[in-house]
């Protein structure tokens, strides 16, 4: 007979438990399901600014490597010695409006582009 409401006392407290648990379980479940959702999200949009952020160091690269050969080529050619300073002076002007002009046409360029591929004109 002990043994019996024993059993009976293990499968109320068993039942109660059961439920309670499932219940906080769900809630679990359902609040990592959105915690996991909200990742993907936030994740999707790094990805793409990312993905940004590349195509313009991809777009640039070449334009600043240029520059940079430019101006080591003068640099070597003024330390050449050969110039008189007037001279090298005004070859680094003139050195410097090109480089200045050719980021200006680029830039006019890459608008020129942006507005086309946004249907604007």
């Amino acid at each position: 007979m002990l043994n019996r409401l024993r059993r009976r006392l293990d499968a109320v407290v068993e039942r109660r438990v059961d439920a309670r648990v499932d219940a906080r379980l769900d809630r679990a479940v359902e609040q990592f399901e959105n915690a996991q959702r909200d990742y993907e999200a936030r994740l999707a949009g790094t990805q793409a600014d990312f993905s940004y952020i590349r195509s313009e160091f991809d777009r640039i690269a070449p334009q600043v490597a240029a520059l940079e050969q430019r101006f080591e080529w003068l640099r070597t050619r003024l330390d050449a010695g050969d110039l008189d300073p007037d001279g090298a002076l005004s070859r680094a002007q003139a050195e410097h409006e090109r480089a200045r002009i050719r980021l200006e046409l680029a830039a006019h360029y890459e608008e020129r582009l942006r507005r086309l591929e946004s249907g604007v004109d």
